[in-house]
């Protein structure tokens, strides 16, 4: 845990000292925006053991963050208790911020039952998270067309769209002949 806090801070220091070298260059405010905070997020188990000791970082349009670290450090962990996706046994604690239209909201990342209708409207429009093992994120029983449409059908995209909509989502990741992809399992 403590190795993901240096590499962040590592990061933290790479971007201030290239939003520096940057504002002499001409300035974007657009790009400047805050798009998420993360203050102290803390995750303990309910036997005491802490899994995330007080992450703390924030994201700006335009940015890439990088979470690294060893195996079990509590990459994956931190980034599920962004979106809720925890389970209740596990005590988190700590302020997550996003950007909205008019600001910053808070979401509700302690475990109780408002968080989950709350992160519901959120989770796939404003955030998301991309697994890092496909074996289990990806269903070789349903096609590739299935798989997205659900994503979509969830997201309020119209039933007519969905073909469309997948094909383009698959060319902005550089799948070559996306319509073709669409049939194929996983």
């Amino acid at each position: 845990m403590h190795l993901i806090r240096g590499v962040l801070n590592m990061i933290k220091n790479i971007v201030a000292t290239k939003h520096s070298n940057a504002q002499n260059e001409i300035p974007n405010s657009a790009q400047d925006k805050l798009m998420l905070t993360v203050d102290k997020l803390t995750i303990i188990t309910a036997t005491g053991i802490q899994l995330v000791d007080a992450l703390s970082y924030e994201l700006r349009q335009g940015q890439t963050l990088a979470i690294v670290g060893e195996s079990g450090s509590g990459k994956s962990i931190a980034s599920l208790a962004l979106l809720g996706l925890l389970p209740d046994s596990l005590t988190i604690t700590g302020v997550v911020q996003l950007a909205n239209t008019v600001g910053m909201s808070t979401l509700p990342i302690a475990n109780d039952k408002a968080r989950n209708a709350a992160l519901q409207s959120i989770r796939g429009q404003r955030i998301g998270m991309v697994f890092q093992e496909p074996m289990t994120a990806l269903n070789p029983l349903h096609t590739v067309a299935k798989q997205i449409a659900e994503s979509l059908r969830l997201s309020g995209v119209p039933k007519k769209q969905w073909r469309d909509t997948s094909i383009a989502l698959l060319d902005d990741v550089n799948i070559a002949d996306p319509s073709n992809k669409l049939s194929r399992y996983c």
